[in-house]
């Protein structure tokens, strides 16, 4: 008897008398919420919500958990863990869809959304999915991000439906095979489906879902590809459920069931070539955390805010040493913190803070090199019109500069000493600003 079949008490279940004949009209079938019950009570389900709570819980824990504060990076951050997430996943669904589904054909002929396979991939979209959401829920309460993006809601919701194309994929190949060949083939299928998937593409890649190790801060999701990613993977989930091998059914209803699979494979193949180009837009956003040092007004993004003080203090140092040696010209108005893309309207002083928000020190060489070098007026290939001469110039400030703070441990990107004049150093800085001007 059925592991279904077999719970007497289970709403559903096809009651067997002794000596007689089993009805020809099935029980109804279980409530959907009891369905996911039993097979998180008898299923391994629990097993895989363990496994993909370790998971979370060490990629949040990696490079310093650098995400902190930054909802849109919280989203992002945690894909890194669907190498590890997608073939425990399907391998699960497979392993418990080939044990509990024994014995229940009489359940595969009544609305394909009532099916054993359905009712498992939902239990895991519910399981897995709550595991998941409760690791990003966990990660912003640890430091609270200062604004939330609805957009987020997005990404967060195209996640869960490849945790469920995951637990699909495992219900098909589970129905075909036994439990343990079942399991090992499924999740090598959904590995190398990350393999082959979740690379950034020109166009829309179906499992791809940021796995970013860089700020997010400047930029948003793109409602136009994430809404295609969710149609597309939400489309492919329908099909996997709808292809039941061994199942009779009707010519024609096998026949609708053959034209949804092949319509959802044809629609992720054209927006491979034909679909958005980017998962993120830029918004331009400046940063607006701002404080005073030493009468220069420098701002950062209020998700990095553990770091103002660090930032603050070094920031100081450098333009306290070039005032106290009658470098004053050096010491700008404003700096700001431009995103990790470079992409900004802002044409003045910037700094990057990708390396201190991994975990290293707020460096004062970096610090430097950022005020000096206007990064907006290179190309692509990194380089200006006049690159020798823009690099030169840079480099000479820039090695001048650190002198003046660092007279006890020189620059390594140039000799010991001022290398230029309190004048030359102006003009030099005024050129390299000049460049920013034109570029606006």
């Amino acid at each position: 008897m059925s592991v279904f079949a077999g719970q007497a008490t289970t709403p559903g279940s096809v009651r067997q008398i002794a000596g007689s004949r089993a009805s020809p009209h099935p029980a109804p079938a279980a409530r959907t919420a009891d369905a996911v019950w039993f097979v998180a009570r008898h299923g391994v389900l629990p097993w895989v919500m363990l496994i993909v709570t370790v998971v979370c819980a060490a990629v949040l824990g990696m490079r310093g958990a650098p995400w902190r504060g930054d909802l849109l990076w919280i989203v992002d951050w945690l894909p890194i863990g669907h190498l590890a997430i997608a073939p425990v996943v399907a391998g699960g669904a497979a392993i418990d869809i080939a044990r509990l589904s024994v014995g229940t054909r009489h359940l595969e002929d009544i609305r394909w959304w009532r099916s054993p396979g359905s009712v498992i991939t939902l239990a895991y979209a519910t399981g897995v999915g709550g595991t998941y959401v409760t690791a990003m829920l966990v990660a912003a309460v640890i430091d609270l991000p200062p604004r939330l993006d609805p957009r987020a809601l997005l990404g967060v919701g195209v996640q869960l439906l490849m945790l469920a194309l995951f637990a699909a994929l495992g219900t098909l190949v589970g129905r075909v095979l036994g439990p343990v060949l079942g399991g090992v083939l499924a999740a090598i299928l959904a590995l190398t489906a990350i393999y082959l998937l979740s690379a950034r593409t020109e166009h829309i890649a179906l499992l791809y879902a940021g796995a970013s190790v860089v700020s997010r801060v400047g930029r948003s999701y793109d409602v136009a590809y994430l809404g295609s990613q969710a149609g597309l993977l939400s489309g492919l989930v329908v099909a996997l459920v709808l292809m039941r091998p061994g199942v009779v059914r009707g010519r024609w209803r096998r026949a609708g069931e053959r034209s949804v699979a092949a319509i959802a494979v044809g629609a992720v193949v054209v927006a491979a070539f034909v679909g958005p180009s980017s998962r993120l837009t830029h918004t331009d956003t400046p940063p607006d955390l701002c404080s005073d040092v030493v009468g220069v007004k420098v701002c950062l993004y209020a998700e990095h805010a553990r770091l103002q003080g660090e930032v603050a203090a070094q920031l100081s140092r450098i333009f306290d040493g070039a005032r106290a040696a009658g470098y004053d010209d050096l010491v700008p108005r404003e700096v700001r913190e431009v995103p990790s893309s470079g992409v900004t309207s802002w044409k003045g002083p910037q700094i990057l803070l990708d390396g201190p928000l991994g975990g290293g020190a707020v460096d004062v060489e970096t610090l430097v090199q950022d005020v000096v070098i206007p990064y907006h007026c290179m190309d692509g290939s990194g380089e200006t019109s006049d690159y020798e001469r823009f690099a030169a110039d840079a480099l000479a400030l820039q090695s001048t500069w650190l002198a003046l703070i660092e007279s006890e441990q020189p620059s390594v990107s140039g000799p010991a000493g001022p290398q230029l004049t309190p004048q030359d150093a102006a003009r030099v800085m005024a050129d390299l600003r000049a460049c920013g001007e034109s570029s606006r």
